[in-house]
Parts: structure tokens; sequence; C-alpha cells
């Protein structure tokens, strides 16, 4: 079970950013800001786990701490900071969304 927990923790941004680019705005310089800060933070939010990844060698095991998973530490920095600018992110969408929806029925 609580590794489910945690595989859905680390699913949560990567997935809410899809569907984040899903939502309308019509704004599109607002839209390309938004989206940019949405893929800067999700490539934030993965680039620990890409590192480590790449950077081990054949037959190694990237969560090994001595080796390029130490990198993977940094998570206890970059969850928080990464989920809380992924939910601002949501909010925005969210609002901006709406209010392009309101004024096209507006229209």
């Amino acid at each position: 079970m609580e590794n489910i927990l945690i595989l859905l923790i680390f699913l949560i941004l990567p997935i809410s950013t899809i569907f984040l680019f899903i939502l309308k705005d019509n704004n599109r310089t607002r839209r390309n800001i938004l989206n940019f800060i949405l893929i800067a933070n999700t490539s934030l939010f993965l680039f620990p786990l890409a590192y480590a990844y790449l950077a081990t060698g054949s037959g190694g095991n990237m969560w090994n701490e001595n080796g390029p998973g130490a990198i993977l530490w940094l998570y206890m920095l970059i969850l928080p900071i990464c989920g809380i600018i992924q939910f601002i992110l949501f909010l925005l969408k969210i609002i901006f969304y709406q209010s392009s929806k309101f004024k096209a029925a507006k229209n």
C-alpha cells in the first residue's frame, strides 16, 4: 500500500501537467507563459530521477546512494517546491479557463 501511495505522489505532477495543457485560454501570451512554466516545473521535478537513471553505468544500481542515486535526496526539497508551484499553476489555469469560457459565452 505504501508503494502505491508513493507512486501516486510522483505521478500526480506529470499527469496534472498533461491535464492542464488541455485547458484552453483565449489569451495566447498568458497561455504560452503558463505552459512554459508548467514544462519547466515538470522538468525540474523529473531531473533527479532522469539524472540518476542516465548516470548509472550498465549493471549499476540507480538507487545506490554512493553513486548517482545520491541526487535523489534532492526530492526532499524539490517535491514540496514543485508541488506548491503546480498547485498555483493549477488554480491559475482553472481561473483563466473559466474566465475565457465566460467571455466566450458572453459574446
